[in-house]
């Protein structure tokens, strides 16, 4: 080899295939946003309507389905509508747990699994998630919370933000501590 060239690097067969699965988690995370993105509260309610159960187990209250807008408690008039699905939230946590861990998957079928155990564990901690921050939204809503700059909707986002970062950290967190990874808050 002469002085002063490079050789290119060659990637090994595992790193192609960790690629290959971050590439297909990828494309799954962006068809499930290109539904979500014209999707109708019909088309929603393999979310929303477990959700609306959650929910009102957690709260005891009544949530009948509203045509077209999602599920209505008369008694608070709180809606839990499309918007409240929290399908960005399941995309995020699929896409941590599929691709910051396919690292730890050696096979071909282990890959696969992780895929599918992702998207199983990020429907159910979105579900948890939800039903979690729509009875503190409408804990908030029941109690007028404000507070100088944080209005009730400003109030109303971050405690919603704020439940899906941890409950986002707790999902990987056990994924990772499932998959034999340490997993730190802070290096």
């Amino acid at each position: 080899m002469a002085a002063g060239r490079l050789r290119p690097r060659r990637w090994s067969r595992d790193q192609l295939a960790n690629l290959a699965c971050v590439a297909f988690a990828l494309v799954l995370a962006w068809a499930l946003k290109a539904f979500y993105s014209r999707a109708s509260c019909e088309d929603l309610s393999w979310v929303l309507s477990p959700t609306r159960r959650l929910v009102a187990w957690l709260t005891g209250d009544g949530f009948e389905p509203e045509a077209g807008q999602g599920y209505l408690s008369r008694d608070r008039h709180y809606l839990i509508a499309p918007a409240c699905a929290g399908v960005n939230f399941m995309i995020v946590a699929f896409v941590s747990v599929a691709c910051g861990l396919v690292h730890t998957r050696s096979t071909f079928r282990g890959r696969g699994m992780l895929l599918v155990t992702s998207a199983l564990a990020a429907y159910g901690v979105t579900l948890l998630a939800n039903a979690t921050r729509i009875t503190i939204a409408i804990r908030l809503h029941d109690a007028g919370a404000a507070w100088g700059p944080l209005t009730a909707e400003r109030l109303h986002c971050a405690a919603g933000v704020a439940v899906y970062v941890l409950f986002l950290y707790a999902l990987f967190a056990i994924a990772a501590r499932l998959a034999g990874v340490r997993c730190e808050l802070i290096p």
